[in-house]
């Protein structure tokens, strides 16, 4: 049986923590010298490669822990963590600087990277999807996920194809309220993963 509330939670944490709309600026920053045909091709390419970063890191990545012997409950607490900082850099707006290749070859391929990882499915991301896949195994209902993350790429595209527009209609402040507030639902996702792995990891506390 499908989870719906564990559904809506892993949108809504996906698209908090992607945040289309808040990278738009950056986006553009990375594709200023692309022609328009060139754009969208590194938006499709993206839009491809979110899907499949998320989907691998969906089916496979609870395999990965297993084999270096890491505990779900300690992955949950690492991952609370990194989605809290990821909360923290939304909400003061920050963006590094290593997101933008020096490496002429990389500009000219920055699809994957660095557009797909790590500025939209970065190791927060991944992370997520890896806590949320704990617990799943049938295979009707991992393709219901893949299925969201489908979706997910899709709106991405969307986001990215109407980035001009967006930008334009938002403004850099419109973008910006819209972050911060992706950045504060987010950092209360984040503080939950924390607690219940705590309670996991110290039972004394619960």
């Amino acid at each position: 049986m499908i989870d719906t509330i564990e559904l809506i939670k892993t949108f809504v944490i996906l698209l908090a923590i992607i945040d289309p709309i808040g990278n738009i600026p950056v986006v553009m920053g990375l594709t200023e010298n692309k022609t328009i045909d060139e754009y969208r091709s590194v938006v499709r390419k993206t839009s491809c490669a979110v899907v499949i970063l998320l989907s691998v890191s969906f089916l496979f990545g609870g395999y990965i822990l297993v084999f270096f012997g890491i505990k779900m409950p300690a992955f949950e607490l690492v991952g609370g963590v990194f989605l809290l900082y990821v909360a923290f850099t939304m909400l003061v707006n920050s963006k590094t600087s290593f997101l933008y290749p020096d490496d002429e070859e990389e500009k000219e391929n920055i699809a994957f990277m660095p557009m797909t990882f790590p500025l939209l499915v970065g190791p927060a991301a991944m992370s997520s999807v890896i806590i949320q896949s704990n617990n799943i195994y049938a295979w009707q209902i991992k393709l219901v996920f893949i299925g969201e993350f489908i979706v997910i790429g899709i709106l991405v595209g969307l986001a990215l194809s109407l980035s001009k527009m967006i930008l334009n209609n938002l403004g850099k402040t419109g973008i910006k309220f819209i972050t911060q507030t992706m950045g504060l639902l987010l950092g209360s996702l984040a503080i939950g993963f924390i607690a219940d792995s705590l309670k996991l990891l110290l039972p004394g506390l619960s």
